[in-house]
């Protein structure tokens, strides 16, 4: 079975990332998250960041000064959605140019075959798509195919991320095999699949 090529798997997290974003609304962004050190300004503030600074991996480049993707300083300004698609248009034609998915790559845990180091964007940007949907009662749009692959990412990359820090993720939870895909996904980084606003 041929496995989906990253570069469309890459357009599909931004361009559902970006419709999550285009949703919110007025009151949404103060909201908590399942991140619940983070708002969802916060999310698509990280989002941007990390995005920014995944643009430069593509060019093997590593950002200076690095862009702090834990607390990442306000980057959003009053076009948080323009924001979000400029940093995203970037991103997409930086993995596109010539020879950016071969060798290695720089990442923020050292350099790892550069397509290993775009599935991690993929994989974050998944991710906090589901954070900005589910703290807002919005749909994701994450299919079977988004999510089966970035599962497997998560397995991967989630266990050597957790070693290295272990404050990033919390513990799998663990659910049975037959669970939605989307839920599975969720459940490898630590989060609750279940979770609710609080109130």
């Amino acid at each position: 079975m041929t496995r989906p090529d990253p570069l469309r798997l890459l357009d599909l997290a931004q361009t559902r990332a970006g419709a999550v974003i285009a949703a919110l609304g007025p009151d949404d962004w103060a909201r908590p998250t399942p991140c619940s050190a983070w708002s969802v300004r916060d999310i698509v503030n990280k989002l941007v960041a990390s995005t920014w600074t995944f643009t430069c991996f593509a060019r093997r480049e590593r950002p200076e000064p690095p862009w702090d993707l834990v607390d990442p300083a306000e980057v959003l300004g009053d076009d948080p959605l323009g924001t979000f698609l400029d940093a995203a248009a970037k991103s997409r034609d930086a993995w596109r140019a010539p020879g950016a998915l071969e060798g290695e790559a720089p990442s923020t845990v050292g350099d790892f075959p550069a397509k290993a180091v775009l599935n991690a964007r993929i994989f974050d940007t998944t991710i906090l798509s589901w954070d900005l949907a589910t703290a807002c009662g919005l749909h994701h749009g994450i299919d079977d195919e988004q999510a089966a692959y970035v599962l497997r990412v998560a397995r991967a990359l989630v266990p050597n991320v957790r070693a290295v820090n272990p404050g990033r993720y919390r513990d799998p939870v663990e659910l049975d095999e037959a669970t939605p895909l989307v839920d599975q996904m969720i459940a490898a980084t630590g989060r609750d699949p279940g979770w609710q606003p609080p109130g």
